[in-house]
């Protein structure tokens, strides 16, 4: 019985002694240890971009271009008007800005904008008017009604526009801006001239045709 404890007691004096020296090492024992962080920030990328309306399409005043005329101005008036022989040009907008993203610039007609109106002679449409878009003459002579002529135009101006890479300086891209301009034609026929006369009573009668030429430039993000 005595060896027997004996041999207990060496045992249990074993195991402490054995727990005294896990305990021991596993505060001196080294370890790997890394960390990392990342970091980073920024701002909202510029778009600064401003679109700017020049010049006037009608004007009040229109310089005669026969130069035998002795007159400055072939036609003269307190409102904005159209008559045989005069032209004009819906100067380009201007764009200023250098947006930091990639922009595309389109033009349009806005919705619910009526371009002409009143434009018949004896009860049938007429409208001796050509306006260019482009490169592309659209003459109202060539169409059977004010909507369908207006339908043309709004097509052409609708369908252009242009893309640029972020960075662009918009303010050196004014050459590539939509071209707009207009002309009634001085003379095309006797039978025109006759018409033509029959607008320009009607208006001293108050009930003058109407033409407006509206378009919307819109800068957007591409995506």
């Amino acid at each position: 019985m005595s060896k027997k404890i004996n041999f207990l007691r060496a045992g249990a004096l074993t195991m402490v002694l054995a727990l005294g020296t896990t305990c021991f090492m596993s505060g001196t024992l080294a370890k790997y240890v890394t960390s990392g962080e990342g970091s980073d920030s920024a701002r909202v990328a510029k778009f600064g971009v401003t679109v700017t309306a020049n010049g006037e399409t009608f004007a009040e005043t229109y310089k005669t271009d026969d130069g035998a005329f002795a007159e400055t101005y072939s036609v003269v008036s307190a409102e904005n008007v159209v008559a045989p022989g005069t032209s004009g040009n819906m100067t380009s907008m201007t764009l200023t800005g250098t947006p930091e993203v990639a922009v595309r610039v389109n033009y349009e007609i806005p919705e619910g904008v009526t371009m002409f109106s009143g434009w018949e002679v004896d009860g049938a449409y007429y409208c001796p008017i050509v306006i260019t878009v482009g490169d592309k003459d659209i003459n109202g002579l060539d169409y059977s009604s004010e909507a369908e002529f207006q339908k043309e135009v709004a097509e052409a101006i609708n369908g252009y526009s242009k893309d640029y890479p972020a960075g662009t300086d918009l303010s050196t891209v004014g050459t590539e801006s939509l071209a707009i301009s207009w002309e009634w034609p001085f003379y095309v026929s006797d039978a025109n001239d006759v018409k033509d006369t029959a607008l320009g009573d009607a208006a001293a009668d108050d009930n003058a045709a109407t033409i407006n030429l509206t378009v919307k430039t819109t800068v957007t993000q591409i995506d």
